[in-house]
């Protein structure tokens, strides 16, 4: 495409897109204000807003009220949830991070072990960590397993590592898996980690994995931060 028929709002994007990836501009910097990025392209304030906006809703971006807009992280952040793959997969693992917050061997509570269809007196494994992308907080994530699947689970480091990709070494590969979506509001732990103010809309997902054989292998709860996109694909 010629360069008088791209729209002006994109002449605006791809500048600042390109700073991000060129790290000039890095997550808490302050990008130019309106009024610099009007006289800098000659546009009206109005398409530079539309600019900005796009860069917002791709989760680059965050408005502060009174201070201006800052930068969040360099890259736009989106997870599938039409396949069954890892957060890591999801968003590439030089991206993904992963912080342990709790991992523990406890006695499953009646819903876990409903949706765990465990029938006896059996524990699980309960791993809570703070997934990040570029390292802001994207989301939380907490699984269950039951120990008689992944006894060493317990005395791994999850830092910054795929649980699929344990499970996998150990012979457990995930093959499908349903999947609710929801809507919630942020508890005062949850805002804490994700570094948003109490009662911010959240993404929730609730998900039984099972493998080849149909046995359940994970139950687990995440809510995302509302800037991390989710991608759906659609056929007719």
């Amino acid at each position: 495409m010629s360069q008088w028929t791209v729209p002006e709002y994109r002449r605006i994007r791809d500048f600042l897109s390109a700073q991000l990836e060129a790290g000039e501009l890095v997550p808490g910097d302050r990008i130019p204000t309106e009024r610099e990025l009007v006289e800098r392209f000659g546009v009206a304030h109005m398409t530079v807003r539309h600019a900005v906006d796009g860069l917002v809703r791709d989760g680059l971006l965050a408005r502060r009220r009174g201070s201006g807009t800052f930068v969040v992280r360099t890259r736009a952040t989106a997870r599938s949830i039409n396949r069954l793959q890892s957060f890591t997969q999801d968003v590439g693992e030089s991206a993904a991070g992963a912080k342990v917050i709790t991992l523990r061997e406890c006695a499953p509570t009646p819903e876990v072990s409903e949706h765990l269809e465990m029938s006896g007196k059996g524990q699980v494994v309960e791993l809570t960590r703070l997934r990040t992308i570029d390292g802001s907080p994207a989301s939380i994530n907490r699984v269950w397993l039951p120990v008689r699947i992944c006894p060493d689970l317990i005395n791994q480091d999850m830092t910054d590592r795929s649980l699929y990709d344990y499970l996998a070494e150990t012979g457990l590969t995930p093959h499908h898996a349903e999947q609710r979506l929801f809507a919630s509001s942020a508890e005062k732990w949850q805002s804490d980690l994700l570094d948003v103010p109490v009662g911010t809309a959240l993404l929730g997902s609730e998900r039984v994995t099972r493998d080849a054989g149909n046995i359940v292998i994970e139950y687990a709860l995440s809510w995302s931060r509302p800037d991390l996109s989710v991608w759906v694909e659609m056929t007719s």
